[in-house]
């Protein structure tokens, strides 16, 4: 049995708990989504391309658009590697579960220990 399993089960978390707070957590409002359209907008015009967002003002958004899934946690739970990005996802949403249970915030490391993450293909690889 996984790290990432046992601090689920030793905590009383569930997949679907943690993929709806995920989703809740993850999803883009109103703030959000503006700053993420001035950011492309910032991107696009050639009188910002030296400047950077914090000279604009432009803080990067809170959110990431885009929750875990229940399969995703599954897979974590199965010590199966996940992306470091779904790894940071779960892991706020694990922390916001926490927090509302009056616990301490975990780490990553408590987490994932000894489980690797899931490596994309390389360059020369994906253009074949």
């Amino acid at each position: 049995m996984g790290t990432f399993k046992s601090f689920t089960e030793s905590k009383g978390l569930t997949a679907k708990q943690i993929a709806i707070t995920s989703r809740r957590i993850e999803t883009l409002d109103a703030e959000n989504r503006d700053l993420l359209h001035k950011r492309s907008i910032k991107r696009a015009t050639k009188e910002h391309e030296g400047k950077k967002y914090d000279e604009l003002g432009l803080k990067k958004p809170n959110a990431l658009g885009r929750g875990v899934t229940a399969i995703q946690v599954n897979a974590a739970l199965g010590d199966k590697p996940v992306a470091k990005k779904v790894r940071s996802k779960i892991l706020r949403a694990v922390n916001t579960i926490l927090t509302k249970k009056g616990q301490p915030a975990a780490d990553m490391k408590a987490l994932f220990e000894g489980v690797a993450a899931r490596v994309g293909k390389k360059k020369e690889e994906a253009k074949k």
